[in-house]
């Protein structure tokens, strides 16, 4: 039985309980007319509870959606979501159903708090390895869901507002963006895929992105009819990309315009990489290979696996790391421990690695930016600023030399 006096004989606020395990219970009715209570061991405790309740009612917060997880929202979310690119949702789809749906996905939107969101991306940083650009990216996707919680009056406020802060101070600096292969691993990488073996017959895929700079989703887009082997040049006119059917029933293929409207571009084929289509081609017809692909009427596409069907750029990626190993091994094999080890490799570091030899080759800005089909230099001066160690102490050398000359 509940009592409307503490033991000292306090006379309680309309609502609140002295209840017989001696905490305290304050009961209301929500904007709907629900009975609702909330539990505190002290009535300091207790009305500190209310006042948060009762800001909650002047602003209309609704209590009756508060049992609905961040997944339900995320549901929402998909089907109100307006004005993204084909890309960058499906990237975000990505990110949400494999780091977020899984687990913190299945938290009550009323358990949801600051820290929780903190804890939740410093784990994918400290447990899974992830770096700090990719957690950003999953930041801004549970950002988004939960905001739609906001907008519905059931969350006061999103508690991702400032979560990345602290973990930019931590981690931020520290962060491993994507960076180029030196000319020296290029060569390392380029040498091994010549090689006989299981992994030569990637060596026409991974030439074309390392040497054209196109994204993976247009590589493996690209038909037989996109490539002019008579003026050398390939035409960038649509994209492959790959979406999530939801969890467990895997992915579906889709055409796509490209990224942006100056992502639709022609690139200028270089011999390494006419050599490299006609080698493929030439395996292809040696082996019997011809596309079974079919994808939103296009088909005739360049670069198949054994089945015919076009390559995934997961597997792609798959291949890179288990290049990544096998080059590690030999490079160790009979060396001692000072041998730095080769980097991980994965599909964008390929097109970070031309846009990194066009400009060491002292190229114009403009040419590279239209090549890799950015909207603009200032873009790529920002995505791609490296520089290799031997190209910096070459540059600076002429700043020396000028210098010495001058004086």
């Amino acid at each position: 039985m509940s009592n409307r006096y503490t033991q000292n004989k306090t006379k309680l606020r309309k609502g609140e309980y002295l209840r017989e395990n001696n905490t305290f219970e304050y009961k209301w009715k929500d904007k709907r007319g629900k009975r609702r209570s909330v539990y505190a061991k002290t009535l300091q405790e207790l009305r500190l509870k209310e006042e948060n309740i009762l800001k909650d009612t002047l602003e209309g917060i609704d209590y009756s959606k508060l049992d609905l997880t961040i997944n339900a929202y995320y549901e929402l979310w998909k089907k109100i979501k307006t004005g993204i690119r084909a890309t960058t949702y499906a990237t975000y789809v990505r990110f949400y159903e494999r780091y977020i749906e899984p687990e913190f996905g299945k938290t009550r939107l009323k358990d949801v708090t600051y820290s929780s969101v903190v804890m939740f991306l410093k784990g994918l940083i400290i447990d899974k390895g992830l770096g700090y650009s990719s957690v950003r990216n999953i930041e801004l996707i549970l950002s988004m869901v939960l905001d739609i919680a906001v907008k519905d009056d059931v969350l006061r406020n999103n508690p991702c507002r400032g979560s990345l802060r602290d973990l930019r101070r931590e981690f931020g600096s520290d962060a491993k963006d994507v960076r180029a292969l030196t000319l020296k691993e290029q060569k390392i990488f380029e040498d091994f895929l010549a090689k006989p073996g299981r992994y030569h017959q990637y060596c026409p895929v991974f030439t074309v992105m390392l040497w054209t700079g196109m994204r993976v989703g247009e590589v493996l887009g690209l038909r037989w009819e996109d490539v002019d082997f008579e003026n050398n040049e390939i035409s960038v006119n649509h994209i492959v990309l790959y979406y999530s059917k939801g969890k467990g029933k895997g992915s579906i293929n889709r055409i796509n315009p490209p990224k942006t409207k100056s992502s639709t571009r022609t690139v200028p084929m270089l011999p390494k990489v006419k050599e490299a289509l006609l080698k493929e081609k030439e395996r292809q017809d040696l082996l019997g290979i011809t596309c079974n692909s079919i994808i939103d009427g296009y088909t005739n596409f360049i670069f198949l696996n054994e089945k015919g069907m076009v390559l995934d750029y997961k597997k792609l990626n798959h291949r890179l790391d288990w290049i990544s190993k096998e080059i590690n091994k030999e490079i160790h094999t009979g060396t001692d421990s000072k041998v730095e080890d080769f980097p991980h490799l994965h599909n964008h570091m390929l097109r970070h690695t031309f846009a990194t030899r066009m400009r060491e080759a002292g190229a114009d800005m403009k040419a590279t930016s239209e090549m890799l089909g950015h909207e603009g230099i200032l873009i790529t001066l920002k995505t791609y600023t490296d520089a290799s160690r031997e190209f910096k102490n070459r540059e600076i050398a002429v700043l020396r030399d000028y210098y010495e000359k001058a004086i």
